[in-house]
């Protein structure tokens, strides 16, 4: 019966030097995916030719949403180990750190209403519980938390706002007591505050106004302008209803008139015909 030769493996990455290996007569071993010897004496030989592994600083394991970080740092996934390492200590002390802080929640403190939806575009969230934002990133926490700091940015509405005061407000803008200015915090709002204003430095005037249509103006967003003795609208659109409709009036009230006028003359001159006239 033949004795089965005995297999001295060796160890390590042998992909680089497979050649060499040959060469020396190592063989391939399919079931333990190893090159071996047969004699002690070339498989001690054939393992010195082995690069030695660097040392391996073992990170551990990370939830699988963090692998793309840590592969950035340099870090490595041992299959067999089921864990993550790397070859740098310093490296490795700095994914531990940043698996450590996944999950931490930095919460943002003071009156963070005006600037929620930055936060939004932040990525921040809103903890029910503790009723505070927070972020899981330190670094972007701490830009969240000097925008609350800072406050809303404001976009200030330029020009003469006096005559359109009251669409301001219920357009939401604010009074700036201290620049003495108009602003909203959101720009789209602000743009259009500023374009209601460009438009509100006209006086669209509608002129000779039945006494019977001043509240009607008013509901329309009319004002009286005391020194030309006439109501107007900043709003061209508004200024054309309100022309129109005083139009309708005066011509309705005309007719009403003429009509009254007819009615009376009937009756003259049937007394005037009566007495001979």
């Amino acid at each position: 019966m033949e004795k089965e030769e005995k297999k001295y493996f060796i160890t390590g990455n042998t992909f680089a030097i497979k050649d060499q290996l040959k060469d020396l007569g190592c063989r391939w071993d399919p079931e333990t995916n190893q090159w071996y010897a047969t004699d002690k004496k070339l498989a001690g030989k054939a393992q010195k030719l082995v690069p030695s592994e660097p040392e391996k600083y073992i990170i551990g394991q990370a939830p699988y949403e963090m692998r793309d970080q840590l592969k950035q740092l340099g870090a490595k996934w041992d299959q067999q180990a089921g864990e993550w390492y790397h070859t740098d200590k310093q490296m490795a002390a700095q994914a531990q750190e940043l698996i450590a802080e996944n999950g931490r929640k930095y919460f943002l403190t003071g009156n963070a209403h005006d600037v929620k939806e930055q936060l939004k575009r932040f990525g921040c969230q809103w903890d029910s519980e503790t009723k505070q934002w927070y972020h899981t990133d330190k670094v972007i926490g701490a830009e969240a938390q000097a925008l609350i700091d800072r406050g809303p940015e404001k976009h200030f509405i330029q020009g003469n706002c006096y005559p359109v005061a009251e669409q301001l407000k219920e357009m939401d803008c604010h009074w700036d007591p201290e620049t003495k200015a108009w602003y909203h915090f959101h720009k789209e709002t602000a743009d259009k505050a500023q374009e209601l204003v460009r438009n509100g430095a006209e006086k669209h005037y509608i002129p000779e106004v039945p006494y019977e249509l001043n509240e009607k103006l008013k509901q329309m967003g009319c004002r009286w302008d005391a020194e030309a003795r006439c109501w107007y609208h900043s709003d061209p659109e508004v200024g054309k209803e309100a022309n129109r409709l005083v139009q309708d009036t005066r011509e309705r009230l005309q007719g009403h008139e003429s009509k009254l006028n007819k009615s009376s003359i009937v009756p003259a001159l049937a007394a005037e015909a009566e007495h001979g006239l």
